[in-house]
């Protein structure tokens, strides 16, 4: 049977039954008086989004695709034996070594407008930094190192950087388009973000439009008006150079919609 696609532009958002912890409900009312007049660091900015679009997305139903079964990693394009099935979910490690150059698992299939979700778990030394890639056409960077590298968004789950602003939950573009940094709210992911817990991210990219939660509270709402800004290609996770860690994923869902054009 053939999966029913959801408008990218449709009103109706189901609220995710995983949100249901039980002092969330209560953070998420007082969090969202704090996202309506809290702006964002940097040259990029967020804003604010009505009460009723704030709630998590489900992403399930018959157009939901389910990333990771549990026993394989066949959805997968699988770089080297950094990554791998383990006892909780897809694990990416370092191992005890530091890495020459990052390193990205791949969907292999592309997506374009969509609403995604999983867990994650980070452990490692304090530089320990990996990311929820979208959109992504792989390219030859020459930056401080010469690799193959992701260029598409990034849900960013990295140590706090030179600044001291946490990344988790920013969006960027960083081997592509590096100027591009737009953090989420320091207030809200300080109440929302558990270091070294699980902690679940769920993304919709609809068009130009991005939206990221955390733990159920939404954190950043987006549009990228650069016509730089990519609007299909793959999704990844990753683990980086110049650390030790390791990273477990888990429950990870992807829910394609249809553009409004």
């Amino acid at each position: 049977m053939a999966r029913r696609i959801e408008s990218c532009m449709a009103n109706e958002q189901t609220s995710n039954p995983e949100v249901a912890l039980p002092n969330e409900a209560h953070a998420m009312k007082r969090l969202l008086l704090i996202l309506t007049c809290s702006c964002l660091f940097g040259h990029h900015h967020a804003f604010s989004a009505d009460a009723n679009e704030a709630v998590e997305p489900a992403v399930m139903g018959p157009s939901t695709i389910d990333l990771f079964e549990g026993r394989s990693l066949d959805a997968w394009n699988v770089p080297s034996d950094h990554w791998h099935v383990g006892d909780e979910g897809i694990v990416g490690s370092t191992g005890t070594e530091k890495l020459g150059v990052p390193e990205w698992l791949y969907t292999k299939q592309q997506f374009s407008d969509f609403e995604f979700t999983c867990e994650l778990k980070m452990t490692g030394d304090n530089r320990r930094n990996s990311g929820i890639y979208y959109r992504v056409k792989p390219f030859h960077f020459e930056g401080y190192k010469h690799f193959e590298a992701a260029s598409g968004y990034e849900f960013d789950a990295g140590y706090p950087g030179r600044n001291k602003k946490n990344n988790w939950g920013s969006l960027g573009d960083w081997y592509a388009r590096p100027s591009l940094r737009v953090y989420a709210d320091q207030a809200i992911i300080a109440q929302t973000y558990k270091p070294e817990a699980w902690n679940r991210v769920t993304i919709r990219a609809c068009e130009n439009r991005l939206e990221y939660w955390i733990n159920g509270i939404k954190v950043l709402d987006y549009r990228d008006n650069d016509p730089k800004g990519s609007r299909e290609g793959l999704i990844g996770f990753q683990i980086h150079d110049r650390t030790v860690m390791k990273i477990v994923f888990r429950k990870i869902r992807v829910r394609p919609l249809e553009s409004k054009n």
